[in-house]
């Protein structure tokens, strides 16, 4: 049902029986919203679009002001003009008849006086009526939608019930997967109706709604005919219908995500380097997304850190899932300890870590303005690997990212960029190479902690600025004589070839293994 008035409506009304139509028989499907009586040249903003002119014309008996008269109600795109032909005008211009049809504006004229405030009165009471009716009838849809996602086990069942209601062509757009269609033989209908949609920006025949899911798009339902124009009464139809879609969507992927239903053991094998080839390539294939055989995987970690408030993370995991998808990333998801691990795989494969940056940005967002806002995460993204059965690589440098950004948050987020961190990590994972820079050095922090001095900063100043002393100076804020005093002091603890190349590099790399704390190794003493 159509709750719609157009022009051609009106010749069943009483008042309507005797006019001519004298121009604009190509708009006589345009849409009335409202009456409008204009006894005056200049419209300005007097009316907005859609409604029905009356005027007696008195203020148009020359043909240059009813020329003029109906160019601004083209402008302002009004349905129709109905005038008078009695006292003022006697008959419409032939070039305003030329106007009139060019653009499609219906021109009705009354041989007789007639009373506009019935006809405004009577098509007013038209367009409440018709209102009022598809308001009861939207709730009631909006009922009969609503009981209908308590009791369906599939989201196809709203979109059936949606193309039985309106009789007309549905499609399911989903971000990264196949598109749905109801029936399943209209697809080039839809292509050729959608391209001229995105061509004009606007259709008759085609309408669009964004399907969402917790602030972010998962896709978008069409309705599509090539067989009439979509009225009003349809778009708000298909708006009800998305929010029961997304309301039945974002149940079914909470669930989901609860039940957590990738199995657990799969992908803690896949993460430890333990499960076969075949099983998880099975399980790839099993996915329903294009390429992920052969796209480039990479391990993205979120550490919650120690809170007392109790979380449910389901949201914020499917909030996450929903963000990566978007960006072009497939993911699968695996919780422990306060830990969520994320195995992402790379559909686009361009500007990966400028996609991640942007995924993170949007997540913690999220976090700030919901309830997860004193949720406390620190983020590690692993080495992207060009080959799924590497992801156990990637996991591990991804857990040492972690654990060099814990204590340094102003760090990059990825495992590719902490060049002299991970350096330093792997030296403090090693312990016999940190008992010899703890012994080598040990002169220096037990001199520091008697004299409350300053040898160990000025040796890592002093390295830095190339051996320079007066540039070494200017960074401690100490006069040369003091710097002299400190070097001296350094090599009559640890000797005068730390000066020397190779043992240079190593007194280096000595001193960021003891500074930098990446390990749980206590390094206090040091000091």
């Amino acid at each position: 049902m159509s709750y719609s008035l157009t022009v051609q409506d009106l010749f069943d009304r009483n008042h309507f029986q005797n006019v001519k139509v004298v121009a604009g028989h190509g708009g006589m499907l345009n849409t009335i919203k409202w009456v409008h009586i204009l006894e005056t040249k200049e419209i300005g903003t007097l009316i907005k679009g859609n409604e029905l002119i009356l005027t007696t014309g008195i203020q148009l008996i020359s043909e240059e002001n009813l020329f003029k008269f109906v160019k601004q109600l083209i402008t302002k795109e009004a349905a129709a003009l109905c005038i008078e032909l009695v006292e003022h005008i006697q008959s419409v211009p032939k070039n305003v008849i030329e106007l009139a049809n060019r653009h499609n504006l219906p021109i009705i004229v009354f041989n007789e006086i007639v009373p506009f405030i019935e006809i405004t009165q009577e098509i007013h009471s038209m367009l409440i009526n018709q209102q009022y009716e598809m308001i009861k009838r939207l709730e009631n849809y909006s009922q009969e939608i609503n009981k209908l996602t308590l009791k369906i086990t599939h989201y196809e069942h709203i979109l059936m019930k949606l193309y039985k209601y309106l009789n007309i062509n549905v499609a399911f757009i989903i971000n990264g997967q196949q598109p749905l269609f109801i029936p399943n033989e209209k697809h080039e209908v839809y292509k050729n109706l959608r391209d001229k949609y995105e061509q004009k920006g606007e259709g008759s025949q085609f309408a669009k709604c964004e399907v969402n899911i917790l602030e972010e798009s998962y896709g978008e339902v069409c309705i599509f005919t090539n067989n009439r124009t979509i009225n009003e009464f349809e778009l708000l139809i298909l708006d009800r219908t998305v929010t029961a879609l997304s309301q039945y969507l974002l149940r079914s992927l909470y669930i989901e995500e609860k039940q957590n239903i990738h199995s657990r053991l799969l992908l803690e094998s896949w993460l430890d380097g333990t499960v076969e080839d075949s099983v998880i390539t099975n399980f790839l294939q099993e996915q329903g997304f294009h390429n992920l055989l052969n796209c480039s995987y990479f391990v993205l970690i979120d550490q919650i850190m120690n809170t007392k408030k109790e979380y449910d993370l389901n949201y914020y995991k499917l909030y996450s899932r929903n963000i990566f998808e978007n960006k072009g990333f497939v993911l699968f998801l695996l919780e422990e300890n306060q830990r969520l691990i994320y195995v992402i795989a790379d559909i686009y494969g361009h500007d990966t870590k400028q996609r991640i940056i942007d995924c993170i940005e949007k997540i913690r967002n999220f976090r700030k303005n919901n309830n997860y806002i004193n949720l406390s995460v620190t983020t590690a993204v692993g080495q992207i690997m060009n080959d799924y059965k590497l992801v156990h690589q990637s996991c591990e440098t991804a857990r040492d990212t972690l654990l060099i950004r814990k204590n340094a948050l102003q760090l990059s987020y990825f495992y590719e960029d902490l060049y002299i961190h991970q350096l330093v990590l792997q030296i403090q994972k090693n312990k016999a190479i940190m008992d010899l820079a703890k012994n080598y050095l040990k002169p220096l922090y037990d001199y520091d902690a008697k004299n409350n001095g300053q040898l160990i900063v000025t040796l890592q100043v002093y390295l830095q600025c190339n051996c320079l002393k007066n540039e070494t100076a200017k960074k401690l804020f100490i006069v040369r004589q003091t710097l002299y005093h400190r070097l001296s002091k350094i090599e009559s603890l640890i000797g005068s070839d730390y000066m020397l190349p190779p043992k240079r590099l190593a007194v280096e790399l000595m001193l960021l293994a003891t500074q930098s704390n990446f390990q749980t190794t206590d390094l206090e003493s040091l000091k």
